[in-house]
């Protein structure tokens, strides 16, 4: 009656067990599994593992072999194993790690008759405390290019733990509180528009808790940051959220990395693409590309191309040399590029030949205006060589009466630039 009662109460137990149960004989043969463990071994039914081995059921054969090799020295040292953490079969390539205890079984006569197995699915908290021990790593041994870290529990609202350190002549300030480090952020960044701003604004419990409910593990960012010396460099800002293994809280690790080298290498590589590598303006392709994507946006407004070759340009090389016309020129694309807005285009064709595009005219006399103001900085830009008697020609073309494309602009630019050297110079002509 008391096997029956036991036997009863086993079946019951891995009928309505949650967790992965399983009991096998001293050869290691299943001999029962709860429904959990059929889940996890991928079968769809108990007599698909009972009678079998693990060698018989798992596909994973390194697997098996843990298996077997941890029951058999189970067997042989004729002690209990509990809540051991160990691999268990992958879920679609993601690994799995169970808590596993397994208990010897006796009869009567305390001679082992088998093993009985329970296994948790601790996945989840692995992983999370994996991450958490990573991260606090991180935070113990910064590398050489992070400025700091900082450890924020979100629940409580209060910094854990904070490290600095210097970096070249700078570093960041060191915090108190939460609400200092927002507020010394948002007045270090530079730029005020930039996402780093909108996310020190907007720092708060319920804000990081909708970010982590969303499913973002991670928000990063990078911003140009005055640093305490006064100096400004970019900065790589990334917002790891964790949860703390021992209270339960979610947490964040804020981290600044200097990323000022890398930021100027982009730059160069930017501007040797982009610009004209004497005079920095843009280069004709790029100064094209911008003017036709201004066309294409701004289809119904007017706009204006100014096409400038500079006089005797060539008298300037011969009296006073290559490397005086060279200086020239960087002087004459800089007052060209400061005396337009930032949405406009100045660009270099080459030689001596510039172009301007003014976008989006309203007052028509503005043209003209800008087409004189245009021959006033070459005068000024040739006034120390006076000998070469350097001036300014320009042709003007007005989009969209005289062409809807660059290529149209272009060439009536072109033919009014001509005109206005042949008719004396140091003019300018619109295209009729």
């Amino acid at each position: 009656m008391k096997e029956e009662l036991m036997s009863a109460a086993f079946r019951t137990i891995l009928d309505e067990a949650t967790e992965m149960i399983f009991l096998k004989d001293v050869d290691l043969v299943y001999q029962a599994v709860s429904a959990p463990f059929l889940e996890m071994v991928g079968k769809p039914s108990a007599e698909e593992v009972v009678g079998h081995t693990d060698a018989e059921i798992y596909e994973d054969k390194n697997l098996s072999r843990r298996y077997e090799a941890d029951e058999r020295r189970l067997l042989f040292e004729q002690k209990d194993m509990r809540g051991y953490i160990e691999p268990i079969t992958d879920d679609h390539g993601q690994a799995r790690y169970g808590s596993t205890s397994k208990y010897l079984l006796r009869d009567e006569k305390d001679q082992v008759i088998g093993i009985l197995g329970i296994v948790k699915d601790v996945t989840r908290e692995y992983r999370a405390r994996q991450r958490y021990q990573q991260e606090f790593r991180y935070l113990f041994e910064l590398p050489e290019d992070t400025y700091a870290v900082c450890y924020i529990d979100v629940d409580d609202w209060r910094i854990i733990k904070q490290r600095r350190q210097h970096i070249e002549d700078g570093t960041l300030q060191e915090c108190q509180t939460v609400e200092q480090i927002c507020s010394y952020a948002v007045d270090s960044i530079v730029d005020k528009g930039c996402k780093g701003v909108e996310f020190y604004q907007d720092f708060t419990p319920d804000k990081l808790w909708s970010i982590y409910d969303s499913g973002r593990n991670c928000v990063s960012f990078e911003y140009e940051r005055k640093m305490s010396d006064g100096s400004a460099r970019w900065v790589h800002n990334e917002a790891h959220f964790l949860t703390d293994v021992d209270s339960g809280h979610l947490c964040v690790m804020l981290s600044v990395k200097d990323i000022t080298a890398d930021k100027q290498e982009e730059q160069e590589i930017f501007e040797a693409a982009t610009l004209d590598q004497m005079t920095k303006v843009l280069n004709r392709a790029t100064a094209i590309k911008y003017i036709k994507q201004i066309i294409y946006n701004e289809e119904e407004k007017l706009h204006v191309l100014f096409m400038l070759d500079v006089d005797n340009f060539k008298g300037i090389n011969d009296t006073f040399g290559h490397q005086a016309g060279d200086e020239f020129l960087i002087r004459l694309a800089g007052d060209l590029k400061n005396s337009f807005r930032e949405d406009d285009v100045v660009g270099r064709i080459g030689g001596d030949e510039f172009f301007i595009f003014l976008r989006n005219v309203v007052e028509i006399n503005q043209i003209e205006k800008k087409a004189q103001d245009i021959l006033d900085i070459v005068s000024r830009a040739g006034e120390i060589y006076s000998e070469a008697e350097s001036s300014g020609s320009i042709g003007i073309a007005l989009y969209p009466g005289d062409g809807r494309t660059v290529e149209e602009l272009y060439s009536r630019a072109d033919e009014a630039l001509y005109v206005a050297k042949r008719g004396g110079k140091n003019q300018y002509v619109f295209a009729g």
